[in-house]
């Protein structure tokens, strides 16, 4: 008798986990709906690819040096943050060198903190526009384009 009561307990947490997130799910949805995306498009790509706290809150720390190594300015030690690092394997002597970072570099940190492929240089417009680390974002969107202008040349 314990152990089918046990098992009803078990079934329903279950049952509960699977409310939750439907409830959840519900919600977010509704509240793409309030999102203005026009104003906040970086929330909504990230709310579109499920992107988790940790991620989002790496990957701006990592607009934050790739700001500074542009600027050509010390990052200092304390703004140096390993442990927000560290469970995306990455590698921080790269990403704390004194040279201008490249797109090759962004992908890179993307690809090993998003787990997935989207178009970067949408993620780049959608933070601009949110007023978020502007600057990297034109250093980047401005390689991008000369990127192009020379594949394009050589087509020639």
């Amino acid at each position: 008798m314990v152990k089918f009561t046990e098992y009803i307990k078990k079934d329903v947490k279950k049952l509960d986990v699977v409310k939750e997130v439907k409830l959840l799910k519900y919600q977010m949805s509704l509240m793409k709906h309030m999102i203005n995306a026009e104003e906040h498009p970086f929330f909504m790509f990230t709310i579109d690819h499920e992107f988790e706290e940790n991620q989002v809150n790496a990957f701006l720390k990592i607009l934050g040096v790739f700001s500074y190594r542009i600027k050509g300015e010390e990052i200092f030690e304390w703004y140096q943050n390993d442990q927000l690092f560290s469970q995306f394997s990455l590698s921080l002597d790269k990403l704390y060198a004194s040279e201008p970072p490249t797109l090759e570099e962004l992908k890179m940190y993307v690809t090993k903190i998003f787990y997935q492929e989207f178009e970067l240089e949408y993620l780049l417009c959608s933070l601009k526009k949110q007023f978020i680390q502007t600057e990297v974002c034109d250093f980047f969107l401005e390689a991008f384009k000369n990127r192009f202008e020379i594949n394009d040349l050589r087509g020639f």
